[in-house]
């Protein structure tokens, strides 16, 4: 077996209703890292769970249709006690890495997934147990920020000035168990309520939703069909939402980015607001002026990568989250900026959050715009386009920003292989000699 020279590996897509989005973030991420880095791997989860590689992938159009270009190969993940990670590549096709058994020894891995266990703890996880650095938050950081319910305890609140929403979570058992009783409990929060599936995200699924009987047990009936656990949330109105972006430091410090101000079509922001306003000719995004796709002059091709040729990653910094309307930065008075700034980063603490997240928060105001209260909306471990644009309004640029998450990544992985030291015992032995 031929082994090329180490490669990172863009991880994306799996089953999640955010699978589309995925793509586009890993398609993002793929062509910044090839400005910089001649060996990057596309490695595609499809909607069924299973891994694929070769050069087609690095097309949009190659997923839109019914099945995968046949130039793609089914690929799996293996630990090698002397390479360390591996790429394997199952059955031989012309693509990526050509001939049978050809194998990849991987660096890291830079994980693009949104939503679903991709970025709910569970391919993190698998990633640990291979030992594979990843650019992203852990298992169990990513599985308390993906779970709304869930969330809320662990938060602090006392000294930080972050409130959070009078809430109510609802398990689909309890609903059918008794949902009179429910529709009373839900009902106090006020006349109308946020519903939200606990574990989505994109706004997939959220309503700002009437607590009259009828219209409640609709939309429960609705939210179900997400998720087995739905959230409701006292509506906060009137407001405006305001993002910020943190990173993880190779020092362990987190610095904030620039904040934006989404602009909603009505009312909160919808999946359509934050996705389809590129296809509808409506991006909004302030890119600033600086040479190349993000931000950085470079070849999209490698000598690895012929099927990532100059041209191919055009116009994907305005695609995925990328594309939403916004005021960038946020128009709100300095130190206001500077407090969703502190408030983000005293979050990704307690999450302890790594690789590039994103917090949302809401801020009340009066009938008359003035900003009141910050409340904490939902932290995003792997946020749509990694928030490159926050950054690039900072002054970071999208492959300084990958490359620096991806020293962190090492960093992380090297610290907790370290630790695994074993222990010894004589328990086997006692029950040998008894």
């Amino acid at each position: 077996m031929s082994t090329n020279p180490r490669h990172i590996l863009v991880l994306f897509g799996a089953p999640s209703p955010e699978h589309e989005v995925s793509i586009l973030t890993g398609l993002q991420v793929g062509h910044a890292l090839l400005e910089r880095h001649p060996h990057v791997s596309l490695g595609y989860v499809d909607k069924a769970g299973q891994l694929w590689t070769g050069d087609p992938l690095w097309q949009v159009k190659s997923y839109t249709g019914k099945s995968l270009p046949s130039a793609c190969s089914q690929a799996r993940l293996r630990k090698d006690p002397i390479k360390g990670a591996v790429l394997v590549q199952e059955r031989a096709k012309r693509g990526l890495f050509g001939s049978i058994g050809h194998e990849v020894v991987l660096d890291v891995a830079v994980l693009a997934f949104h939503g679903g266990d991709g970025e709910g703890g569970a391919r993190q996880g698998y990633l640990e147990s291979l030992g594979i650095p990843f650019v992203g938050s852990g298992s169990m950081s990513a599985a308390l920020a993906q779970d709304k319910s869930m969330a809320r305890p662990v938060l602090p609140v006392q000294g930080h000035k972050i409130a959070f929403a009078d809430a109510l979570t609802l398990q689909e058992q309890a609903w059918v168990n008794n949902p009179d009783g429910w529709v009373k409990k839900i009902a106090k929060l006020g006349k109308e309520v946020i519903l939200k599936p606990a574990r989505l995200g994109s706004s997939i699924g959220v309503e700002r939703v009437s607590t009259k009987p009828a219209d409640l047990r609709n939309a429960i009936e609705r939210g179900f069909q997400y998720d087995d656990r739905l959230v409701f949330e006292e509506l906060v109105s009137p407001m405006i939402e305001i993002n910020c972006s943190v990173r993880k430091r190779p020092d362990g410090s987190y610095q904030a980015s620039a904040c934006e101000q989404p602009v909603a079509s009505e009312g909160a922001l919808s999946f359509e607001d934050k996705y389809m306003n590129q296809s509808q000719g409506k991006a909004g995004t302030k890119m600033g002026s600086k040479a190349g796709s993000f931000g950085q002059k470079g070849n999209l091709s490698g000598p690895s990568q012929e099927g990532a040729k100059a041209g191919m990653g055009a116009g994907l910094d305005g695609q995925g989250m990328a594309s939403l309307k916004r005021l960038l930065p946020a128009p709100i008075e300095d130190v206001w900026t500077q407090r969703i700034q502190d408030a983000a980063v005293t979050l990704a603490e307690a999450f302890q959050t790594s690789g590039v997240v994103r917090f949302d928060f809401m801020v009340k105001t009066s009938k008359q715009g003035a900003l009141k209260e910050l409340y904490f909306n939902e932290c995003n471990t792997i946020p749509g386009s990694l928030s490159f644009y926050l950054w690039q309004e900072s002054g970071v640029t999208f492959p300084d920003l990958l490359d620096e998450a991806i020293e962190v990544a090492k960093q992380e992985m090297a610290t907790r292989i370290g630790r695994q030291k074993p222990f010894e015992s004589n328990l086997l032995k006692q029950y040998v000699g008894s």
